[in-house]
């Protein structure tokens, strides 16, 4: 098997069973919805196709069951209940399976699930067809006959191998394969069209245009093949070549070959061709050409090496000019300036090859909500906002089990039942809102309810039986204090766990994984109006902008997407409240930081003014001062590796442009 098709395969396949739960929630939501029938069809038939192509049957039969009944529901035979889309979704998730078993072990080998037997009831369900037409007449209606002239030149020695071919009983065919307006993979298309023609025993002896076109492909949508082979009728070879995705129309006939006595070219005729629907009485008027956007699929590893070479890149353009800067060079500012300019273009564009929508993590959410609803016993408007969003690839991986387990806390411990809601005067239903947008140079995740909110009572009661906290030393907590201990390991305010959720190991995943993102969590909470949690994200995690600041002989960086502004404040201008210092800027009160206090460096009595870098956390803004202000520059994050995953004040390390270190302050746990 080509491992590159194989790839390609996986890719799309998974693409396609996503469009299929989507498709099928639509269905759900509107029983008549024929279009929602008609695209969940559509993609049924194109993953048969696929799966066909690349040899697995269990899939391909799967596909094809459930496709003879939504064939029936299109044609007015079936009728869509609830029944019927379970069966459908358990169809989908047995395809998911098959799916995960062929990516790790390359087979369809599925443990403890008869699929025959799920194959046999859909089989059961299309055996209830009311035959309204004989398939000789269906056919009829679907196919009609036309004339087409082929345009493939042949020479004498291929003139010869068809004559010969003929005699020998071989059929030689003509065929001009056409793909859907759109098609984004057409050379693997036309690869699978080749392969498919050698399955069923034929052999290719032309092709126009020539396969190292193909390959490049320098063609539209359509190129024309003559074939040769035994015992296979030209519906035969039309329906093969059919089973493929993105295949629009087949259009064979029985090649026969014609000298042309104008200008002496041997030229393929046809006779008769099967097209796949019959042309309008009227011309269509053509379309507009639509400028297509090519995209290739590329290997992640090649991604993260493309990465850390930008990386190195940036490093090196940093000592360049710390160097140029120490020895006072100034005839090389120009050609610096524009090895700037590019670098800068090149990081960016790396950047932006690396951004995903967030839609990728966000569209499996749909089918879970719906299960778990179901499970439930509670009605769920379940709404996605701001999918486009793009995020860093690396984010949009690990940022799904976090989402995961905050819809489900939303829906069984936020949305009451529909008994509870309707007694507190709120619609049965209820609305689980996942939404996305960027913030700055932030991406702000959200996953908000209007169920019953949480009640911080509760919370800090747990909390004290827990002994995390005294009663003392909790009577001063703000309700964002008190909200904090839910993302304790362990912590859970349900006296019963339940299947779902109720076992204390939810909120301190979300927590460790996004902090480990350099992301940070908050929750906002009204009784009886519902539960916002809040993730918010940096846009990557690679190569940032940052402010370098110095605390004695020591550099640390600050991400410029954290901070709001720079000042020089005086002794004077501090003040103390709450046992807290502060300082007064614009009418609005900031809590301030020693940083050499923070991270216990030895400090000396620091002159009459100060430097303070005023940071800016969710709405919090937070004072940090330090020594002096060096700068900003482009730095790369380097992991500061396992052994120091305990230290909560660092995200990171970054290599200055001197060789030196200077370390990343995680402004969340700093502040």
């Amino acid at each position: 098997m080509n491992e590159q098709y194989f790839s390609i395969f996986i890719d799309e396949t998974k693409e396609y069973l996503q469009a299929l739960n989507d498709s099928l929630l639509k269905l759900e939501r509107n029983k008549e919805d024929i279009e929602a029938v008609n695209e969940t069809f559509r993609a049924l038939h194109t993953l048969k196709g696929m799966a066909g192509t690349m040899g697995f049957d269990s899939m391909t039969k799967l596909c094809h069951k459930m496709e003879q009944v939504l064939d029936m529901v299109r044609s007015g035979n079936l009728k869509i209940d609830d029944t019927l889309l379970d069966k459908l979704f358990l169809g989908i998730d047995v395809l998911d399976k098959i799916l995960k078993s062929i990516i790790e072990s390359g087979n369809e080998s599925l443990k403890d699930f008869d699929l025959d037997e799920l194959i046999a009831s859909f089989s059961q369900v299309s055996e209830q067809r009311k035959e309204v037409n004989k398939p000789e007449e269906a056919e009829s209606k679907t196919e009609e006959s036309h004339t087409f002239q082929g345009k493939l030149e042949i020479d004498d020695s291929v003139k010869r191998v068809i004559e010969s071919a003929v005699s020998k009983g071989f059929e030689a065919y003509y065929l001009k394969v056409i793909l859907e307006e759109g098609t984004v993979f057409k050379a693997v298309r036309a690869y699978m069209v080749f392969q498919k023609i050698e399955q069923i025993g034929g052999e290719i002896l032309l092709c126009s245009p020539p396969v190292e076109e193909l390959e490049e492909e320098k063609f539209d949508r359509d190129f024309e093949i003559i074939i040769v082979v035994r015992d296979k009728k030209k519906e035969e070879v039309r329906d093969a070549l059919m089973s493929i995705s993105e295949i629009e129309n087949v259009v064979i006939q029985n090649a026969k070959v014609k000298q042309m006595s104008s200008d002496g070219v041997n030229k393929v005729y046809a006779e008769k061709a099967i097209a796949k629907t019959g042309s309008p009485e009227k011309p269509e008027p053509k379309a507009k050409k639509r400028r297509l956007t090519q995209t290739v699929r590329v290997d992640i590893d090649k991604l993260d090496t493309l990465m850390n070479l930008m990386g190195e890149l940036v490093i090196s353009r940093s000592r360049i000019i710390d160097t140029l800067k120490r020895y006072n060079i100034k005839d090389v500012d120009e050609s610096l300036s524009q090895l700037s300019r590019i670098t800068l273009d090149l990081q960016n564009i790396v950047m932006k090859v690396r951004m995903v929508p967030v839609a990728f993590v966000f569209n499996r959410f749909p089918r879970m909500v719906r299960d778990l609803s179901k499970q439930l016993g509670k009605e769920i408007n379940f709404v996605i906002k701001g999918e486009e969003t793009e995020l860093d690839r690396t984010f949009v991986e690990e940022i799904g089990e976090p989402l995961l387990h905050l819809i489900r806390n939303a829906i069984d411990h936020g949305i009451e039942s529909k008994e509870e809601r309707l007694a507190l005067g709120k619609p049965p239903t209820g609305n689980v809102v996942l939404s996305a947008h960027h913030e700055g140079n932030n991406v702000v995740i959200e996953v908000q309810d209007d169920g019953r909110g949480i009640d911080k009572n509760d919370v800090l009661k747990h909390a004290i039986e827990r002994g995390l906290v005294t009663e003392s030393e909790a009577a001063g907590y703000s309700d964002e204090k008190i909200f904090e201990f839910l993302f304790t390991p362990g912590f859970s305010t349900k006296d019963e766990a339940s299947e779902v959720s109720g076992r204390g190991v939810g909120m301190d995943v979300v927590k460790n994984v996004v902090g480990s993102l350099n992301g940070n969590v908050s929750i906002e909470s009204l009784p009886g109006k519902g539960t916002t949690v809040s993730i918010r994200l940096p846009l990557t995690l690679a190569i940032i902008q940052a402010l370098l600041v110095r605390v004695k002989s020591l550099v640390y960086a600050i991400p410029i997407a954290n901070i709001d502004s720079t000042l020089s404040i005086s002794h004077d201008e501090i003040q103390n409240i709450q046992d807290r210092e502060v300082i007064v800027i614009r009418g609005e009160i900031i809590p301030i930081t020693k940083l050499w206090e923070t991270l216990q460096i030895p400090h000396n009595k620091v002159g009459e003014s100060m430097n303070v870098v005023i940071v800016k956390v969710g709405n919090k803004k937070h004072g940090i001062i330090v020594d002096a202000l060096i700068g900003q520059e482009d730095i790369v994050i380097k992991s500061l590796g396992k052994l120091f995953l305990d230290v909560k004040e660092f995200s990171g390390g970054a290599i200055l442009g001197d060789g030196s270190i200077a370390l990343i302050l995680n402004v969340t746990n700093i502040i």
